[in-house]
């Protein structure tokens, strides 16, 4: 069984992204949370194979998060699925360590592509246009 933690500010979007894991992993296990700096809390108490995050979170937010979880959890990959959809925040992303980097206004079926590579034990770019 496949075991997702899935972390975002907007239920909506978490509701989303449940729906399409669910249909591609019927007997995944999904867990919903609001914000990256939750996952530690979450990652003592669970082993899981994947987190989906948004980036940056407000305050201290998703970038410290996600050190803190390369620290701790070297091996635990991390997709990240954001709003901003510039090269920069792509490259950063994965250069803290995150395995996969994807923009909100990607397909369902590149997220499921995404999921099944970073699984695989790739790393999956999607480089965002940017916008004017």
């Amino acid at each position: 069984m496949i075991r997702i933690l899935l972390a975002d500010d907007y239920t909506i979007i978490r509701k989303g992204v449940r729906q399409i894991l669910t249909q591609a992993y019927p007997n995944a296990e999904i867990e919903e949370i609001e914000e990256g700096e939750q996952w530690t809390e979450k990652l003592k108490d669970t082993p899981w194979d994947m987190i989906i995050s948004d980036l940056p979170g407000p305050h201290r937010g998703g970038w410290d998060a996600l050190e803190r979880v390369r620290q701790d959890y070297p091996g635990l990959p991390v997709l990240i699925l954001s709003l901003y959809t510039r090269e920069l925040e792509a490259f950063r992303a994965l250069q803290s360590g995150a395995a996969g980097y994807l923009g909100k206004d990607a397909a369902p079926d590149e997220l499921i592509w995404a999921v099944r590579q970073i699984l695989a034990g790739k790393k999956y770019l999607a480089i965002p246009s940017e916008q004017n």
